[in-house]
């Protein structure tokens, strides 16, 4: 039925989207809520078509969330299988399905699937819930992003579309589509990727505006597991059973980041890396006398 769906909504989108001058050649989407989110890669397939000669989503089969750029391939797999879905020839738009993580969508998407038509801009989401602070370190969402940018294509995720309000499914679909050809996209390179979180509800967005990521909370007792069954955790072959418990944010409120800008109404745009090198402290430690640093020798 979802299909029967996305059928109609690409066939309205013909008649509501003139044909625009395009900025990229081939769109890539995919998400890490799987394809029971349909609906909104449908939204955001038909708002950005017109700035694309294709567009093409691959999403995993199931709910991928917090799988960050994790992929199935490894020790224990060596193959990704993908179903194609659906296939519009005329809007030059196709769904394809894949039991892998939002990083494989990406890295077999990038990486021989479409052959000779590589996608040149990747877009992860919408997705529910914002992604802002530290969850950009497991989001899935995001990490499909970081994939691309790992794999030398401009990418954005996107965060934060929990509204089932008809009105949020065209404004911010609408509004991506402006921001992707807009010349900020020229601002990243490569190996960047923007995350975007958007507020929960739509009537509250104040502005947009950039703004620097919490990387990090200052204490770890931001989630503290705790122990749900009475097991002696230091008994030899004993099993014990944890939970995740969230408890406020412990960092200091003065310090403004993406998360609290999103609760102040922000659309809140970040621009990422993939580059982790640490520069300055690499200058530093290179200028270390040699006599402080630990040599390795096989004589004993």
């Amino acid at each position: 039925m979802k299909f029967i769906h996305f059928f109609l909504l690409m066939a309205i989108s013909h008649v509501l989207f003139a044909r625009a001058d395009h900025t990229y050649k081939h769109i890539l989407i995919t998400n890490d809520d799987g394809i029971e989110d349909i609906d909104r890669l449908v939204a955001l397939a038909k708002s950005v078509r017109h700035a694309a000669d294709q567009v093409s989503i691959i999403v995993s089969s199931f709910d991928r969330s917090g799988t960050s750029n994790y992929t199935t391939l490894g020790k224990y797999q060596s193959t990704i299988e993908i179903t194609t879905k659906y296939i519009d020839t005329l809007n030059h738009v196709a769904v394809y399905e894949t039991p892998g993580n939002p990083a494989d969508c990406v890295l077999i998407g990038l990486s021989g699937f479409f052959k000779d038509n590589r996608p040149d801009l990747v877009l992860s989401g919408i997705n529910g819930g914002a992604n802002t602070g530290t969850e950009w370190f497991g989001s899935g969402t995001i990490g499909a992003a970081r994939m691309a940018a790992y794999l030398g294509v401009k990418s954005i995720a996107l965060s934060g579309f929990d509204d089932d309000n008809p009105e949020s499914f065209k404004l911010i679909p609408e509004w991506i589509s402006h921001f992707i050809s807009s010349s900020i996209i020229d601002e990243l390179s490569n190996n960047q990727y923007f995350t975007i979180a958007f507020p929960k509800d739509i009537n509250s967005i104040t502005g947009v505006i950039f703004s620097a990521r919490r990387i990090a909370y200052e204490r770890p007792e931001n989630i503290v597991f705790q122990k749900i069954n009475t097991n002696d955790e230091q008994a030899l072959e004993s099993t014990t059973i944890w939970i995740p418990q969230h408890i406020a944010n412990p960092v200091d409120s003065s310090l403004k980041y993406d998360d609290s800008k999103v609760k102040e109404g922000f659309i809140v745009i970040t621009p990422m890396t993939i580059d982790e090198n640490d520069e300055e402290t690499l200058k530093r430690l290179q200028q270390l006398p040699e006599k402080l640093i630990p040599q390795f020798t096989t004589t004993q």
